[in-house]
């Protein structure tokens, strides 16, 4: 289909139609054929306010030309114009002879070019009965609502309504292309959302978002028209108004979680979806069936039913809210439910549009709330566990540190070195104090870690006759109140440098130095002995697996990384000029915000 221009307000003038004066009759005879009207007696009423709302009846509309006769003489071609019927046939006679024309929405013959209006009939003055009139046979499946008119214009002027677009076409056009357009995006958008997370919600209200596109924009394009004006594709049109009802209310369910929150409210919309079923099941069986009184009867069931729904559970959430959640609810559902009442007073379709582009944005910024509130509430969890698991962490690693303390306040005892023992026994309960003061504690300072360290050497050097030496080196430019590490996170570790690599080396000094630095965005913190070496203490199988050394990675692990960098621990194997062990060296990174 190629652009269609638009259409200027001097061409607009040539659109205008002219009004044929009609007579109706209604008969509940539907094998009565144009013979019998023409030869019969029967009485037409000329009332232009009747409706076409029988579905049982069929309609005889007579078009009286009487008037028109001149106008008629001066074109070739003539074109009627009139409501989409559901089933329609112009009746006329050409060369003595009776012949129809279907036109109606289920014999539609002619391929339309226009995104707006319908082609309409073409006719003739010589078709005319009596010179007269011209009869249309119609059948309908469902109520018309307004009565309708019967106009016609030249063919020539005709192509002002399938060529070309006023402004107000290009508005209905601009409007729903536009909330198609939207709701494909949104469509595509939620549906991703649902392939990753598996949550039901997404997965319902993307297919709501489908249904109430599919039903609201009518495109007049030939693909289109040719599938709703099959008797399934006009079906699944109809059906999928049930079908924004029963995907809404399973989106809802699983939104508010109404089964966990509100129990009450769970099971009406578990009646709803079952209803909304029946009626899905009852309404295809009217269509294929033909009884289309019943497909009549149950959408108006459906809009009833929806609406007292939609009023009592609005009210429900209104009392009963339990969070933010049913706002979000309540506010998209009110604004939806006026434009679909609107919608069914008005016929304009396009109250429902705007209420359906409103509620959309409504629930769309709903599900992003959820999203955000179930991550909060997931990192919470997430912090909460972490948090569990370091205290179980600490607590493997301080009865560790307060055995060994223990056995070597034994060892001064047993060697009657009780000034000793009184001195380690003394510094180890103000160690002990403080650890317990701070076990409530995930993080401590970077000064408190050190104050610790300092009375853990104490210990170890009153314990070893004072038989190595230590430093602690502090950068400058490190805030140690700033830094935050976990409690006794370099103790282990300082343990493991002095009893499996100092207390084993036979000649020489013994050292061990602690670093703190600052690196950019990092604490840096380096551990250094000159003890025997990892690889000497297992030849001499002192160095067993530490699970000091253990524990502290998996704390290292556990502190969550930021700026990209992860906290890290490396070891290192130091040697001398003759490549023999000389000792070890740990080098712990830490990210902070200094």
């Amino acid at each position: 289909m190629g652009t269609t221009p638009l259409l200027s307000q001097n061409m607009e003038m040539d659109r205008k139609t002219k009004k044929i004066p009609h007579s109706i009759l209604k008969v509940n005879n539907h094998d009565l054929e144009i013979d019998g009207i023409l030869n019969g007696d029967h009485q037409f009423s000329t009332d232009e306010s009747w409706r076409f709302n029988d579905v049982n009846a069929t309609y005889w509309v007579k078009l009286d030309f009487t008037h028109e006769l001149d106008t008629l003489g001066t074109e070739n071609s003539w074109r009627l114009r009139t409501l989409n019927f559901s089933m329609a046939i112009l009746y006329y006679q050409k060369d003595g002879h009776i012949e129809h024309k279907p036109f109606g929405h289920f014999n539609k013959m002619e391929k339309n070019k226009s995104l707006v209006h319908l082609q309409g009939v073409s006719f003739k003055k010589e078709y005319l009965f009596e010179q007269k009139y011209l009869f249309i046979k119609v059948q309908v499946i469902e109520p018309y609502g307004r009565a309708p008119r019967f106009e016609y214009l030249s063919e020539r002027a005709n192509r002002f309504y399938t060529d070309y677009y006023t402004t107000h076409d290009l508005d209905r056009v601009i409007m729903e292309h536009v909330y198609l357009g939207a709701c494909l995006i949104f469509f595509i958008t939620f549906f991703i959302i649902f392939y990753y997370t598996k949550k039901a919600e997404f997965l319902f209200y993307a297919l709501y978002i489908f249904f109430s596109a599919f039903f609201l924009v009518r495109l007049f394009f030939h693909g289109y028209q040719t599938y709703i004006s099959s008797m399934f594709g006009y079906c699944s049109v109809v059906i999928s108004q049930i079908l924004i009802n029963f995907f809404y209310v399973l989106f809802a369910m699983y939104y508010l979680n109404t089964k966990k929150k509100y129990p009450r409210l769970h099971v009406a919309m578990q009646i709803i979806v079952v209803a909304l079923i029946l009626l899905i099941l009852l309404l295809s069986y009217s269509y294929f069936s033909g009884e289309y009184t019943i497909s009549n009867v149950t959408l108006d069931l459906q809009r009833l039913l929806m609406t007292l729904f939609g009023i009592l559970s609005m009210g429900y959430l209104l009392l009963k809210a339990k969070n933010k959640l049913a706002i979000f609810i309540v506010t998209g559902s009110f604004i939806y439910m006026a434009g679909a009442l609107l919608y069914m007073f008005t016929l304009s379709k396009y109250y429902m549009i705007i209420g359906s582009t409103l509620e959309i944005i409504i629930f769309s910024l709903g599900l992003a709330y959820k999203i955000k509130q179930e991550y909060e509430s997931k990192l919470v969890l997430q912090q909460e566990v972490s948090m569990k698991e370091t205290n179980a962490l600490r607590a493997q690693m301080n009865p560790h540190f307060i055995f060994n303390s223990l056995n070597s306040i034994q060892h001064l005892i047993l060697q009657d070195d009780m000034v000793s023992a009184l001195k380690y026994l003394s510094k180890f309960g103000k160690i002990a104090r403080n650890v317990l003061e701070s076990s409530h504690e995930v993080l401590v300072t970077l000064t408190e870690e050190i104050e610790l360290l300092r009375s853990y050497l104490e210990l170890e050097s009153l314990r070893f006759d004072n038989s190595f030496e230590y430093t602690i080196h502090l950068d400058k430019e490190l805030d140690t109140d700033q830094v935050e590490i976990p409690l006794m996170l370099i103790q282990p570790l300082v343990e493991n440098a002095i009893i499996h690599g100092l207390s084993s080396k036979k000649e020489g000094n013994r050292t061990l130095s602690l670093r703190f630095e600052k690196k950019d965005d990092l604490c840096v913190i380096k551990i250094e002995d000159n003890g025997i070496g990892r690889q000497a203490s297992k030849a001499a199988k002192t160095l067993r697996k530490s699970r000091g050394m253990q524990i502290t990675e998996k704390r290292l692990n556990m502190r969550h990384s930021q700026n990209g960098k992860k906290n890290t621990m490396e070891i290192i194997d130091k040697y001398d000029s003759g490549n023999h062990p000389s000792g070890t060296k740990i080098i712990i990174k830490i990210v902070y915000n200094p």
